[in-house]
């Protein structure tokens, strides 16, 4: 935590935050920050250097975090309140300084614990861009906040938890059929999303989550302007990937979404192997879905035509054979209880053999207004059949709208 005085608010820190990258996650305002440097524009002339001095050592501040992967830096304006009035003996004092220091973070975190739960999701109620860095520090601060004494079977994540660039060697003409695409293609994007899963399990996080659960999925997707929802026409090349984590050992499995909405049918990287699907696991047989997958056990689907049809029979039919007990989705959003509910129930009442289930998507999507949204707890409700353990993520933007 920093306590920025006026002499911090000057020409040349304006400048350094204004060339902050985007990504960059901050413990405060950058915007406030910029108008109160504006406003103040502090001048210190001894030594002739010293403003340009004072900017460098808080940027070097700021970047720390990333640098060492460390929360990021919380910084305090001393005219904020009158902080020598607070007392560090008075309970609501401490408690009051402690709100204000986490309305400076990215993002809240709401613990909400079933009795013996046996998988864990994190579900993010805001805006969410796949940032690796992001996502690295969130699985820290759920590693942080989880209970003592609990341990699940899986934790789960949203689709495009992650997102990676797509890779400039692939060109459309290398994809081929994007509904049968080129071997040699998924294996490219494979290696990139492992890479990136690797990368973001890394510098003993893998380990810390380890203590809590046997398997964590990453849901990631290359990067792509608009969220995949059935209303979003999504016109550049992309793939939709899901690996599932065993951190006992290291090993990953993947698979990828198989039944892509009608919007995204023309541009999504298709992986046509359905049995990707399905995995033996030493606890059982687990079937893991990327976003619209789940769409292929909603009765309306009995109307899909052509290849779609096919897919749709191939996959239910695949499904009732292989007799998942576990049924893990990554859907990218779920605000409304209706969207997945139909082909929840009717998944469980094809496949007799599922026991566990759950959805993991945000509670957010950017086209629709959040006074739309069905309550939260009705949400996680219906987008799950047993007790989980849920890790609420408010970030800023659904903060500021629910708040």
């Amino acid at each position: 935590v920093e306590f920025d005085e006026s002499q911090h608010f000057t020409t040349p820190r304006k400048l350094t935050l204004k060339r902050y990258p985007e990504g960059l996650g901050l413990g405060f305002s950058r915007e406030k920050w910029i108008a109160l440097c504006e406003q103040i524009n502090a001048r210190d002339d001894k030594p002739p250097y010293r403003d340009e001095q004072r900017a460098w050592y808080d940027t070097l501040r700021d970047f720390l975090p990333v640098i060492k992967g460390l929360k990021p830096t919380v910084r305090l304006f001393s005219r904020d309140l009158v902080w020598c009035g607070l007392d560090p003996d008075d309970p609501k004092d401490v408690e009051k300084f402690r709100e204000m220091i986490e309305r400076n973070t990215e993002w809240k975190i709401e613990v909400r614990e079933d009795p013996n739960p046996l998988l864990a999701r994190i579900i993010i109620a805001g805006e969410w861009g796949g940032r690796p860095e992001e996502a690295k520090r969130l699985l820290e601060d759920i590693y942080d906040r989880w209970p003592k004494g609990k341990r699940v079977k899986f934790l789960i994540t949203c689709g495009g938890f992650l997102q990676f660039d797509w890779p400039k060697s692939i060109s459309t003409e290398d994809i081929g059929d994007n509904r049968d695409p080129n071997d040699k293609v998924i294996n490219i994007l494979v290696a990139e999303a492992e890479k990136l899963a690797r990368s973001v399990l890394s510098g003993g996080l893998s380990g810390k989550l380890g203590e809590l659960t046997d398997y964590t999925t990453l849901g990631i997707d290359s990067y792509k302007e608009r969220i995949s929802t059935t209303r979003n026409y999504i016109n550049q090349p992309h793939v939709e990937l899901v690996f599932l984590v065993d951190l006992r050992n290291n090993k990953l499995y993947w698979t990828g979404k198989s039944y892509p909405t009608p919007n995204q049918q023309r541009n999504l990287v298709r992986i046509s192997d359905l049995r990707s699907h399905f995995f033996d696991l030493d606890v059982g047989k687990v079937m893991v879905l990327g976003c619209h997958d789940l769409s292929v056990f909603n009765p309306r689907s009995k109307n899909a035509r052509g290849w779609r049809k096919k897919v749709n029979e191939e996959f239910r039919e695949l499904a009732r054979e292989e007799r998942p007990i576990y049924v893990l989705h990554h859907p990218h959003t779920a605000v409304k209880v209706r969207t997945w509910l139909n082909a929840w129930n009717l998944l469980r009442r094809m496949v007799r053999s599922v026991k566990v289930c759950a959805g993991a998507g945000r509670f957010y999507e950017p086209d629709r207004d959040p006074s739309e949204y069905d309550g939260l707890d009705e949400v996680l409700k219906h987008t799950k059949c047993g007790n989980s353990l849920d890790f609420v993520v408010y970030t800023k933007f659904l903060w500021r709208n629910l708040t």
